[in-house]
């Protein structure tokens, strides 16, 4: 998922770009969410401290405080060297300063008419979610799945364990921070993921690399976010190689 921060220090135009936002991932369905919105550029930093996904920032270059958008840029990038910046400002001749400041700017929105800003926003958007799946797809491999009208993608590294749920035709995705139920059935998920996930079960596929502890004896795998998942017989010694106990 994507963090989108907005700093603007006009109220009225801070509300437009809000909602032009917040539209886009609507109609597009993108898996992408507003974390702050607002006209105060140290509450930008503040919130960026405490989030853990990839940043997508529009930023003022005037802000009319000690922070400027330029400055705020830098101390974005330092912190979130892979994020994406986008500048929204009245004067298209202030590009040329991105240079100097070195933060590698994605775009520039001109405030021009509300239409124009209306497009540029969502052609920016669309823009971030194509790069982001492919940087994702060149670094980590992910598992892609269509949930509450948006397409999510999960990477392998974060998930947990799959499990069939009480909902008849849904698989339960367990994520480190999450758990989203889809439409599924494990024996299609199991061609779509790669050698550290194993079928411990008929109802369970399981990533290896997130067992915190097996007991063979109970039958039962402690997983590292606290939950429990059990081992069938017939896939006990699948499992223990590899787990390379065996």
């Amino acid at each position: 998922m994507i963090d989108i921060f907005i700093c603007e220090d006009n109220q009225k135009q801070l509300d437009l770009f809000t909602q032009n936002i917040r539209d886009s991932i609507m109609i597009e369905e993108l898996d992408m969410e507003i974390a702050l919105a607002t006209t105060n550029p140290h509450a930008v930093l503040d919130r960026l401290a405490d989030t853990e996904n990839l940043g997508l920032f529009f930023l003022d270059i005037d802000l009319k405080s000690d922070i400027d958008g330029l400055m705020l840029a830098q101390r974005i990038r330092k912190q979130q060297p892979r994020c994406f910046i986008i500048f929204l400002t009245s004067h298209s001749e202030m590009s040329f300063l991105t240079f100097q400041y070195k933060v590698e700017a994605l775009d520039f929105i001109i405030k021009d008419t509300a239409e124009h800003i209306k497009y540029k926003i969502h052609e920016c958007l669309l823009d971030v979610q194509q790069k982001y799946t492919s940087l994702n797809n060149n670094i980590n491999k992910t598992f892609v799945i269509r949930h509450a009208d948006k397409y999510i993608s999960i990477d392998f590294d974060d998930i947990l364990f799959f499990e069939t749920s009480n909902n008849i035709h849904k698989i339960l995705l367990h994520a480190h921070k999450r758990v989203i139920e889809f439409n599924g059935q494990l024996k299609e998920i199991e061609h779509q993921l790669d050698h550290r996930f194993y079928r411990c079960h008929r109802s369970y596929i399981i990533n290896k690399d997130a067992i915190a502890e097996a007991d063979f004896d109970a039958m039962n795998l402690l997983m590292k976010n606290g939950e429990t998942c059990p081992i069938a017989v017939r896939h006990k010694r699948g499992l223990r190689k590899l787990m390379s106990l065996e």
